[in-house]
């Protein structure tokens, strides 16, 4: 088992009246809207969300230091390409932590300048 859930962004609402099944342990769905195609990538075979997605989804988990330091890191593997965060920003529904998100972004980006 892994120390950390799994985390699945499934394309649908979870008000959907099907009932989707119960997720496995160790794995949390994510209910969310189509995502746009530049925020999706085929790794291995295996549909996941891009680097600036995934960072995107990370500030509902992480703290703003964690949040930080994460782009950071994306940044120094030379993961990270900032057209792409932006477009990718620009596209994000409604959530709460957007606030913490958009301030975490800033600072970074003070700092890659």
């Amino acid at each position: 088992m892994f120390p950390d859930p799994i985390h699945i962004a499934v394309p649908a609402s979870e008000h959907d009246p099907r009932n989707p099944p119960p997720a496995p342990p160790g794995v949390v769905f994510h209910y969310v809207p189509d995502l746009h195609p530049d925020d999706v990538e085929v790794v291995r075979g295996l549909r996941v969300t891009s680097v600036e997605r995934t960072l995107i989804d990370l500030a509902e988990e992480m703290s703003p230091d964690e949040l930080l330091a994460t782009f950071r890191r994306a940044w120094t593997m030379g993961l990270l390409d900032l057209d792409r965060l932006r477009a990718s920003r620009g596209r994000v529904e409604w959530r709460p932590s957007l606030a913490m998100l958009d301030e975490v972004i800033l600072e970074f980006l003070r700092e890659a300048s």
